[in-house]
């Protein structure tokens, strides 16, 4: 019973495995650009893109940040680092549901930022 029972929640639940946090390369922003109200695509609104070569396949141009409880948060330290020209490296989450639906390049959901020296 416990067998089967496991073996329905792997094919009930398949695509939790397939989320996964990554770490960017340490690097440079390059761009910051943000949305208030996207006529276009009502689901941007409040998104916040970050351009920066990442190293990552899944996202090599960027991160975005989600609008949220915290976006100002993260947005106000990418500002502090792209101001100073301080580099960076993110946390993302390179799940394809969560890519930024904005554009046909992939970038992927921010869920963290670290300064680094």
């Amino acid at each position: 019973m416990k067998k089967l029972f496991l073996a329905l929640t792997f094919f009930i639940y398949p695509n939790l495995s397939q989320a996964e946090i990554v770490v960017t390369s340490t690097g440079l922003i390059t761009g910051i650009y943000s949305w208030g109200v996207a006529e276009v695509v009502p689901s941007l609104d409040g998104d916040t893109l970050i351009t920066m070569p990442t190293g990552l396949t899944e996202c090599p141009g960027g991160v975005y940040i989600k609008d949220s409880d915290y976006a100002d948060r993260l947005l106000s330290m990418a500002m502090a680092a792209y101001v100073a020209k301080q580099t960076v490296r993110f946390q993302v989450w390179n799940d394809t549901d969560r890519f930024w639906k904005g554009s046909a390049d992939n970038y992927c959901q921010l869920r963290s930022i670290q300064l680094r020296k």
